[in-house]
């Protein structure tokens, strides 16, 4: 009887780690669907909204005279690997109409601009949310001299600023290995949708 019990707790113990997998697996796979069913839904509604552009514009569509009500306080949780994007009215022609707010998968190295609607001579006009890319809207400042000496085998990398938590900051020079055949590209600064980013070193062929 002793061997029996010992033998039946041994293969549930045994089983259990693959049951919470095969349990993880399925919630994972229910996570998923309710995303893409919540997509599919966006999908629709943002199709709704040009048809209803459209079929405005046709008519002879005025925009708004008077500026949108205020925005609706809506609840909403942080969830990994998303970004909230807040509600907004939209005017379908002849009344202001809600549409709610909804999570967007994150970007890397972008931010979400909200949506909003600008005076435009004496009617408002929405100039749609998007992703762009999160830099500075200034320059970065002249770049630090630092001290350092050759080293055989080794190439130097200057340092540079880099857009980080809202600032520019500071990333100290370094020595790379050499790569036979090849060359340091120094960081650069471009300018992209109106905000200044670092375009970050490599090795490039000679």
């Amino acid at each position: 009887m002793r061997k029996t019990w010992m033998t039946l707790v041994l293969v549930l113990a045994t089983a259990s780690p693959a049951m919470a997998d095969r349990w993880r697996d399925r919630r994972d796979d229910r996570r998923e669907r309710r995303e893409e069913r919540r997509e599919r839904r966006e999908e629709r509604r943002e199709e709704r909204w040009e048809r209803r552009q459209d079929r405005a514009e046709r008519r002879g569509w005025v925009g708004p005279r008077g500026a949108p009500p205020a925005l609706r306080r809506e609840r909403w949780a942080p969830r990994r690997g998303y970004v909230w994007v807040d509600g907004r009215w939209d005017w379908n022609g002849g009344d202001w109409v809600w549409v709610g707010g909804r999570y967007e998968r994150e970007r890397r190295g972008h931010r979400w601009r909200p949506a909003r609607w600008d005076l435009q001579g004496d009617s408002y006009v929405l100039v749609d949310g998007g992703w762009i890319v999160d830099g500075a809207s200034a320059a970065p400042p002249p770049a630090r001299v630092e001290r350092w000496s050759p080293r055989a085998g080794f190439v130097w990398v200057n340092g540079n600023w880099d857009w980080r938590g809202g600032q520019w900051t500071w990333v100290p020079g370094h020595y790379e290995r050499e790569r036979r055949g090849y060359r340091w590209r120094e960081p650069t600064y471009e300018q992209r949708d109106g905000a200044w980013i670092t375009v970050q070193g490599s090795w490039v062929i000679q």
